[in-house]
Order: structure tokens, then sequence, then C-alpha cells
């Protein structure tokens, strides 16, 4: 029986790790794949398309849009398909792959309290505004030199992109949440229902470089896209939070701003500077705060148990 547990943790703690890999890399190839050959519709296209051609024969067979009604599936649809990715991306034009990481995992539990509190009237406890306080503070530290800075260039444009993204993605969770949406229902409204509005409006109107970009581009951005994040990424997180619990697992999770920044310097040659390393330090702190996974002690709040609330797929 020990044996079996400390198997099980194993198992959950490898399943976490690539987690924070898949997401922390798709930021870095994300923002390969935008500044380079493909433009921005290119790799959602590839997202969405691919993404939609793997899981369709799963949807089909599991009838995963029972239970989904229009108003529901439009909402899913809109707040974590084409519009979030077409944000992010977007923002990835303007802004490093350090920002990406910082602002759409560390703004994720900022949104998704605001939506949490706005929609079902849940509050959150002192320790969990002390420690969305210390992300707020370590974003904007980030963000440094797209606020004040001349040297920032159009950075702060990317930074805003990207809260434009994690806002959507916030809605997203807490909906997920309040539905008690399953997997398979998620990947039918994000990933095939926008494959079927987006891809001929991409294909046919909106600004393509498929024809001239090289193939090993394509093929990085179609299998990375279309199969690490939604299908690998929510299955490894899936295994760990079955395995290591979701606070266990988000602990893991919050290495992904840091882990993206360090991967982005051999790739991207993006260097951060100090503000955005401290910035980033700061963040994970208060994440973890946020999380009440470090901090002082004080009576435990009822609250619903799911998938880790954090970071983008």
């Amino acid at each position: 029986m020990g044996n079996d547990k400390q198997g099980n943790i194993i198992l959950g703690g490898v399943a976490a790790l690539c987690v924070v890999f898949f997401w922390s890399g798709w930021i870095v190839i994300s923002r390969l794949g935008v500044t380079n050959h493909l433009t921005v519709y290119d790799v959602t296209g590839l997202r969405h398309g691919i993404g939609a051609a793997v899981a369709l024969p799963y949807i089909i067979w599991s009838r995963a849009w029972r239970g989904l009604t229009f108003l529901r599936t439009l909402i899913l649809t809109l707040t974590a398909g084409v519009p979030y990715a077409l944000l992010a991306y977007f923002g990835l034009v303007y802004a490093p792959a350090a920002h990406g990481g910082v602002f759409l995992n560390g703004c994720l539990p900022i949104f998704t309290s605001i939506f949490t509190w706005i929609w079902i009237g849940q509050r959150s406890r002192v320790s969990q505004i002390v420690g969305l306080g210390i992300i707020l503070a370590g974003v904007i530290l980030v963000g440094y030199e797209g606020f004040v800075s001349s040297g920032g260039g159009m950075t702060w444009v990317g930074d805003f992109l990207f809260l434009g993204a994690i806002a959507l993605f916030a809605l997203f969770m807490v909906a997920n949440r309040v539905w008690s949406v399953n997997p398979g229902q998620v990947i039918f409204a994000a990933t095939i229902v926008s494959a079927v509005y987006y891809v001929p409006i991409w294909l046919f109107w909106l600004d393509s470089n498929l024809s001239v970009a090289p193939a090993s581009e394509i093929l990085l951005q179609g299998a990375y896209q279309g199969l690490v994040p939604g299908v690998l990424g929510i299955s490894c997180l899936n295994i760990a939070v079955r395995q290591i619990g979701p606070r266990a697992t988000s602990v893991f999770l919050s290495s992904v701003p840091v882990v993206a920044a360090l991967t982005a310097i051999p790739i991207l040659n993006e260097l951060p500077g100090l503000p955005a390393w401290i910035g980033m330090i700061v963040v994970t702190f208060g994440i973890l705060l946020a999380l009440g996974i470090i901090g002082f002690h004080q009576e435990t709040v009822p609250h619903t148990t799911g998938p880790a609330q954090v970071g983008p797929e």
C-alpha cells in the first residue's frame, strides 16, 4: 500500500512537471512563431485546426457536446477559444516571453478572484488578498520597461493584450467551476467549435504566410500548438490533480513564469532585466500566498475542488 502511494505521488509529480514544461514551452514556441514567418492568424489556425482534427474522433465517440446549452457553448468558445488565443499571440508579437509567462500566469488568480466574487459571491480570505496584492506588485515590476521606460518600445501593448487574454481565460475558469464542465466539453467548445468557424475565415480572408513559411516552422507550430498545450497538457494536468491534489499541483505551476523566462534565454535570446527577475520572484511568492500554500494559518473556507486553476492552455 505504501509503495502504491509513493508511486502515485511520483506519477503526479512527474505529470505536474510535464505541465510546467508544456506551458512554459507554449509561451516560448508561440513567441518564436509569431515573430518569424507565420502570422498570428496562422498560429491560431494551426492551433485550432490541428487540435480539432486530433480530438474530433474522441468528441464524436463520446458525444462530448451532451449537456451543453447553446449559451454555455458560446461562452466557453469565446473565453477559451479563438479570442483568447488571438489576444495572447498578438501580445507575444510586442512583448517578450518573460512578460507572457508572468502576465498570463500571475494575473490569473487576480481575475479569477474578481469574477468568482462577482458571479458566485465568494470572497477571498485575508491571506489571498495580500497574495493578490503581491502578485500585482510583481507584475508591475515585470512590466516596468514597457510601462515607464522609452527602452521598452511597444512592450506595454503586449502586456495589456495579455491582460485581456487572461481576463477571458479567468472567466472561462469560473464558468468551468460553476457549470462543472468536463474536459470533453471544453475541447468541444474551445477547439472543435472554434475550428468550425475560424479555420474557413483564416484560409480565405485573413493574412497568411503559410505559402512562404519554411516547412519546419509550420510543422513545429502545428505539432506544438495543436497537440501539446491542449491534449497533452490537459491530460497531464488531470493526472497531477488526481494523484497529488490541486494545491500541490499549483505549487509546481507557480514556476511557469520563471521557467518560461529561462527557456527564452537560449531559444529567443531574450534576457530579462533586473526588475523583471525581481518581479518574477515576487509573483511566484504571491501565487503561493494567494493559494494558501504559504503564509499565516486561518480557518478553512469551504470551496469546490476542481482542476488546478493556474495557467493558460
